[in-house]
Parts: structure tokens; C-alpha cells; sequence
């Protein structure tokens, strides 16, 4: 029975097998179905419009984009300042992208658009080619200074903003990160590489969002205060930001400062206290973002706020529509790097909050399509002047809330944000940066509160701390491109470090159950037959980390081919020969049944098992071996616990003359000593069969294979057998393609541990073959034998 099962398991893989040319012509054919499949995969608007049902879904959909477009007027401004281009940029990332997801993505709920973490990455890269663009170009600003007859003395950021060509340059590197990593996106559509997400833990974005939080608020603080600062880019700009606004901070404007502290109170108290508290009650929240900037572009206007006490203002802002242009691409090669993070950035924040959205209403997410349609948002929108585009968290949970029916509803957003751009945009010409300043501060609320995740990750997992305390610290002291890297790179290393901790058992039958023997008090097993489980792949990384809890937990062939090799050098030989001592122990006795009884204490309670051995007839009770020597110090032991140990295995060593020794405390085997080699025998020889189970390994590689290879040879040199059970498909595979099965019997191979566990209890009471009466002198293995590593010999 269990070889058909095993059969039944390895063996049906190979039924199904179907040729190239059949796999053609299954997957290959038109059909008007599979057209319009196809059309609607890839342009899942033709779905929406086919099924949509005007009646129920229209008056939802106008309701939810009328709200979302208000909300995307003051972040569109001030994500623009954020993201280090023109105040418009910000608007043209408002409008585009929606569009293009309204055709192409399959998600109601995703709102595409500007967003804080992307335009601070955005930024980050901008101002590094600024930097290098002043380098080069100082006499744009003599020119600009002696065309506008001014005294500046130094060439400050707000001095070089107001200069067309630097505001340009700025603009187009936006527009080509943009491009480029729509770009990526539109790649990692085509080769499947979306798992590269998989690699970023909740710890990891946790922290990479909650430093970017913190570069963000500090991007922030020259237009609270209303004070100038350099704006510096690359390692440790943080550190030489504060330094320079602290040594400006006499010079705060305190108009700004005023404008600044009441749109934080009114932000913070009808979001916190009106907008969360009545959530439930308000079909839509108060536009409190909106409010402030209408509110304060009139006060000020009316109080001339610029003339009067030097508010910085947003300025000009264009109210047309550009046409669209292809961005200057000589630079690309030196940011392009910075391209594919910032595509993985907007792949895993805008997926990871349609999966919550999709699993809130109860609809299946195209994964796929949902790639393409974020590399196509910001690759189609680069050509419009606008930067690098993501979901919103804040927009997106609206959106959810108000029960979008279907991504029709981004284009009443669209048109609200042209609306505002061809009519409106000129009005905002008084508006206040530091007005600006404070929606994105406090917007960031919910990362900082976020930062308090650290003693959660403490509790759970102490890796979990780890990567947040590596990212976010790496994030907000070197850098956000730096801290991405770091981030990533600590989560792969603690990859690593968990598979080589994992978790190593033994096992033994209790009470027809398979328990831990660490896991029961006062259990210790007798049994000739050792299971071993490891919960992990078996691959190079670990590989040598499972040998070693293998021997340590049953027997290590090693060290006691040391110890036989060593008793060998030191027993005399006969007349100069290499004879063998005689054996004085008794012979093997056939085993009639092996049983398993439990002791039990005054409270009825499990007190200790031992093992009883029934021997023909023929045999004398007086020929069973002791196998308690590696008990004699242990105070664990219950004093009228009985144990009765198996006769020393007949292996294909004679065992007899070491056990007779008597000086058998330690012995030095050359460079190291084995210490304690009386318990190494008696583990030994009441060790038959050893099962590894290996139900938990869903993975092994060649380096796994071979070193199951040679543990199987070692053990077979000492007499022991050694089973596998509970292969998985994918590591018999890998096993049979590494000829494994052809020094592994596949016999030896088990569908589970049940059925392995049966074959070997059969195996012990099995009468051994008879001994050899002339052993070999040396257990050692040969040159071939000892090879593990065959690359090594090649070298």
C-alpha cells in the first residue's frame, strides 16, 4: 500500500506531459471570444462600460469623483512644491495619470495622482541634478541678476527658482523619472517580476515610510518659518538642513509663522475632532484642505500679504493646457537607477491598497493589469509635464468608503482638476507656500504615529525590529535611495538568518502520536529508531547547519570513526599483522517484539517510558546489554524507572573490544579530542534506523542533495539505516535529477512518517546478518568517498 501511494504521489507528475507543438495549438487560436478577452484584459474600461448600468452606478460614480477632485486641488498644489518643480506640475500629475487609469486600471478604488513618499523620492533626485546644474551654469544667474538690475550677493535656492531655465531643467528630469519608471513598470508587467515586491516586509515599508516622513517634514520648515535655507541633496542632508535652520532661525518671518500655526490647529481639529469622530455620520468629509487654501489666498489677497510682511506666495501659475513634448533624455543614464526605485515604490504602495480595497468590497484584483496600468499612467503622463504618480492612501479609503462603483468615476475628477486649471489656477497667484506647507505636515500624521510600531515589531519578532530600526535609521541619517537599499539588503540577510536557526526535532512514537522529546517531562527514548525533523529548505546557505543539528540530535558517524580508528591505532597486533582483535562479547540474539510502556507516577501522570525486548526462546536473559551509560549523572531520572536496553547492533564494525575498554573517558583523536565517548557508544548502539522526516523542506538545491548523499553513505558505515519520508513533489524532482536515488535506495523513501515509522519497526526485529570474523582495520573513507564537493577537486 504505501508503494502505491508513493507511486501514485512522485509518479503521476510524468502522466500529463504535453509536447511543444500540442501546447501551441492549445494556447494559439482566434476565436471572437478570445478577442474580446483580450481587448478587455487590456482595457478593462470596454468591461466597465459594457456592464455598466447607468441608472444605479452614475449618480455614485459623479458623487465620488466630484469629491476626490476637490481633494486632489490643494495636494496637487502643494505635492508640486514637495516634489522640488513648478506649482502647475503638481497639477498636471492630477490630471493625466487619472485619465490614463480610468482606461487601463481595474481597481474602483485606487485614486492616481501625487503622493507625499513618491514626490519626496522625486524631489531627492531633482535636486541632485540642480546641484550639478548650478555648478555649470553660474551665468544664468549673473545674467538673471543684471537683467532684473538686483543686489544679490549669494545664490541662493529662492534666488535660482526664479530663473526659467533652472525651473525647466527641474522639470524635465521629473517628467523622465516619470517616463522611464513607467517605463519599468511596464517591463515588470511583461516578465512577471511583481514578486520582487515579495521581498519587502511590513517592517521594512513601515520604516522606509515613516523616514521619508521625517524628510518630508524637514523639506517643510524653511516655508513654515518662513525662513531661506540651501536645499541640499545626497548623504546626511537632513543633518545640514537642521544645521542651517537653526542658525537662521532669528530670521523667521512671524506672519508666516502665524499663517502657519492657525492652519495646522484648523487642519488638525476638524480632521481629528470632526472628520474621524464622525465618520460614520458624514457621507462626505469636510474638505478641510480645500477650506484653507480659498480662505487663504483671499486673506491673502485682501491684506497684501507679499508686499506688506514678505509672505512667500505660489505665484503665476499657468492656465493652459501644454502640449504634449518629449523630454531631454541626455542625463538619463546617471539617475537611471533611481528610476526602477521609484517604480518599485509606486508598484508596491499602490498594489498593497488595492489588495485592501479589493478585499474590503469583495472583488478579484488583476494583478497584472494593474502593473501595466500604473507603468502606463506614468510613462503616457511624462509626455504632459507631470512627475512621477502613485495612489493616495487618504484618496483611495474616500473612494472605498463612498463605495466607488467603477473607475468611470476618475473621470469626473479629470474633469474638475481641468476645470481648475483652465479657469481657475490664475486665482491662486496670492496663495501661501506656508499654507502649503502645513496641509503636507499634517497629512504626515499617520506616518509619524506610525513610528510607534517599533515596540509592536519588538514584541512579535525581534528580526521585525531589525529591519525597521536598520531602514528607518538609513532613511532619515544617510538617505531615502540609501535607506531603500539598506532596508531591502537587511531583509534579505535576515532571510538568510532565519533559515539557518530553524528549528531541528527529535521525535519520538508516544502513545501512537509522534511528540517532541524536548517537549515532555521525564521522557527519554530508548527506541533503536531516531526521527529527525527539520523545519526548513536544505539548501548552501544551510546546508552544514543541518548536518550539524542532525548528528548532534542522533548520531555523529564522525566522531565515532574517530573513536574506532583511534582504538584500532592503539591495539597490539599479532605476529606483526593487521588481524582484528577477537570479539569477547555475546552474539546478536534474534529479536522476538520490541514494546513501549508507560510509567506512571502516584497521580496517575506519565512518569517515564522504557523499552522491553522479547528474544527467543534460545536466548538468556542474561545476554542484554545495559545502554544506560550516558544516564549514570542524570538526578532527572525517577529512581524505580526501568530501562531495558537492545543488544549492540551487528554492524559491519566490531564494537565489542571498545566497549570492554576501560579507560573510556576521553580520547584523543589528533587535532581534537572526543569527549565523553561512553555516551557516543551507547548512543550508538542502540541506534538502528534513522527517519528524516522531511515533510517541512519545500526546497532543496544541489548543495542539499549531495550532503544528503553523503550523511546516507556516513550512516551506512556504520550499519545504520537511514529513511527519508514526506518528500514534497518539488524535492523529489530535484533529488531524482541529481541521481540522489542512485546511492539512496528508493526503498528508503517514504510517502510519510507513519509508513516510515512502520517499515523500520519491522526492520529492528529483523534478524541482523551474521558479523564478519575479520573487519577492515580502517572505517575512514576513501578519496572518492570523502569528496563532497566535486568543483573543489576540479580547481
Amino acid at each position: 500500500m504505501a508503494t502505491l501511494e508513493f507511486s501514485n504521489r512522485y509518479l503521476e507528475i510524468d502522466e500529463n506531459s504535453q509536447t511543444l507543438l500540442q501546447r501551441l495549438k492549445k494556447n494559439f487560436y482566434c476565436s471572437p471570444r478570445r478577442a474580446w478577452k483580450f481587448c478587455a484584459y487590456h482595457l478593462p474600461v470596454l468591461k466597465f462600460l459594457k456592464y455598466y448600468k447607468f441608472k444605479e452606478y452614475v449618480l455614485m460614480d459623479f458623487l465620488t469623483g466630484l469629491t476626490i477632485g476637490i481633494m486632489h486641488i490643494p495636494q496637487a498644489l502643494a505635492f508640486g512644491l514637495l516634489a522640488s518643480v513648478k506649482v502647475e506640475n503638481g497639477l498636471y500629475t492630477s490630471l493625466w495619470p487619472i485619465l490614463f487609469y480610468v482606461i487601463f486600471g481595474t481597481s474602483p478604488h485606487i485614486s492616481m495622482g501625487t503622493s507625499a513618499v513618491i514626490c519626496m523620492v522625486t524631489a531627492g533626485v531633482v535636486d541632485i541634478r540642480a546641484d550639478e546644474f548650478k555648478s555649470q551654469n553660474q551665468h544664468l544667474l549673473a545674467s538673471f541678476i543684471a537683467k532684473n538690475n538686483a543686489t544679490m550677493q549669494n545664490s541662493t535656492t529662492v534666488e535660482w527658482v526664479n530663473i526659467p531655465e533652472f525651473m525647466d531643467f527641474k522639470e524635465n528630469v521629473a517628467m523622465n523619472l516619470s517616463l522611464f519608471s513607467g517605463l519599468i513598470l511596464i517591463f515588470m508587467g511583461m516578465f512577471r517580476l511583481g514578486f520582487i515586491t515579495f521581498y519587502f516586509s511590513e517592517s521594512f515599508f513601515s520604516g522606509f515610510t515613516s523616514g521619508a516622513a521625517v524628510h518630508i517634514a524637514t523639506s517643510q520648515m524653511p516655508a513654515l518659518l518662513g525662513i531661506h535655507v540651501k536645499r541640499y541633496s545626497g548623504a546626511f542632508k537632513i543633518v545640514y538642513t537642521y544645521k542651517d535652520i537653526f542658525k537662521n532661525i532669528t530670521s523667521v518671518n512671524l506672519a508666516t509663522l502665524v499663517i502657519s500655526i492657525i492652519c495646522i490647529i484648523i487642519l488638525c481639529v476638524v480632521k481629528e475632532c470632526i472628520n474621524e469622530r464622525f465618520k460614520h455620520k458624514l457621507k462626505i468629509p469636510i474638505p478641510t484642505e480645500l477650506i484653507i487654501v480659498i480662505v487663504a489666498t483671499l486673506v491673502s489677497f485682501l491684506s497684501n500679504l507679499k508686499e506688506v510682511f514678505d509672505v512667500d506666495v505660489v505665484g503665476t501659475i499657468p492656465n493652459t493646457i501644454p502640449a504634449p513634448v518629449l523630454p531631454d533624455m541626455t542625463d538619463v543614464p546617471l539617475y537611471l537607477g533611481d528610476c526602477f526605485v521609484v517604480a518599485i515604490l509606486i508598484f508596491s504602495n499602490t498594489i498593497a491598497m488595492a489588495k485592501i480595497c479589493a478585499k474590503k468590497h469583495n472583488y478579484e484584483l488583476n494583478d497584472n493589469q494593474e502593473i501595466y496600468a500604473y507603468g502606463i499612467c506614468n510613462f503616457a503622463s511624462s509626455f504632459f509635464k507631470c512627475f512621477p504618480s502613485a495612489v493616495a492612501p487618504p484618496r483611495s479609503m474616500i473612494l472605498s468608503s463612498m463605495n466607488a462603483k467603477t473607475t468611470i468615476s476618475g473621470l469626473f475628477s479629470a474633469l474638475l482638476m481641468l476645470l481648475v486649471i483652465v479657469a481657475i489656477s490664475e486665482l491662486f497667484y496670492s496663495l501661501p507656500k506656508a499654507a502649503l506647507a502645513s496641509i503636507i505636515l499634517v497629512a504626515l500624521k499617520g506616518l509619524f504615529v506610525q513610528m510607534s510600531d517599533a515596540r509592536r515589531y519588538w514584541m512579535i519578532n525581534k528580526y521585525d525590529f531589525i529591519i525597521w530600526l536598520c531602514t528607518i535609521t538609513s532613511v532619515v541619517f544617510i538617505d531615502i535611495d540609501f535607506g531603500l537599499g539598506i532596508g531591502l539588503a537587511v531583509s534579505l540577510l535576515t532571510i538568510v538568518f532565519q533559515s539557518q536557526r530553524a528549528s531541528a526535532l527529535r521525535l519520538m512514537k508516544y502513545n501512537s502520536n509522534f511528540r517532541n522529546i524536548r517537549g515532555i517531562k521525564k521522557l527519554f527514548s530508548l527506541s533503536p529508531i531516531k526521527i529527525f525533523v527539520y523545519k526548513s529548505s536544505i539548501f548552501f546557505a544551510n546546508a552544514e547547519i543541518f548536518r550539524k543539528k542532525l548528528y548532534s540530535s542522533t548520531v555523529n558517524p564522525r566522531k565515532f570513526m574517530k573513536l574506532l580508528n583511534k582504538k584500532y591505532e592503539n591495539t597490539p597486533t599479532e605476529g606483526g599483522n593487521d588481524s582484528a582483535p577477537k570479539r569477547t562479547g555475546l552474539p546478536l540474539q534474534k529479536i522476538s517484539t520490541v514494546t513501549t510502556e508507560n510509567g506512571l507516577n502516584n497521580n496517575n501522570q506519565p512518569d517515564s517510558v522504557f523499552s522491553s525486548v522479547s528474544f527467543e526462546e534460545s536466548s538468556s536473559s542474561n545476554h542484554l546489554y545495559s545502554n544506560q551509560a550516558d544516564f549514570d549523572a542524570g538526578n532527572f531520572l525517577n529512581k524505580e524507572s526501568v530501562f531495558v536496553g537492545l543488544p549492540p547492533p551487528e554492524h559491519v564494525l566490531s564494537l565489542t573490544s571498545i566497549d570492554t575498554l576501560d579507560s573510556l573517558d576521553t580520547v584523543d583523536s589528533g587535532f581534537d579530542e572526543i569527549s565523553n565517548p561512553k555516551q557516543l557508544l551507547a548512543e550508538y548502539k542502540r541506534t538502528r534506523v534513522i527517519i528524516l522526516d522531511m515533510a517541512c523542506v519545500n526546497y532543496i538545491d544541489a548543495s542539499g542533495t549531495n550532503l544528503l548523499v553523503h550523511v546516507h553513505k556516513e550512516y551506512s558505515k556504520l550499519g545504520i539505516r537511514l529513511l527519508l519520508s514526506g518528500l514534497s513533489e518539488r524535492v523529489h524532482v530535484t533529488m531524482k535529477h541529481s541521481a540522489a536515488f542512485d546511492v539512496i535506495p528508493k526503498d528508503d523513501v517514504f510517502p510519510d512518517l507513519a509508513d516510515a515509522m512502520a517499515f523500520a519497526e519491522e526492520l529492528v526485529v529483523q534478524p541482523s546478518e551474521p558479523a564478519q570474523t575479520t573487519p577492515t582495520r580502517s572505517v575512514s573513507f576513501t578519496d572518492e568517498e570523502a569528496v563532497e564537493e566535486s568543483y573543489v577537486v576540479h580547481l
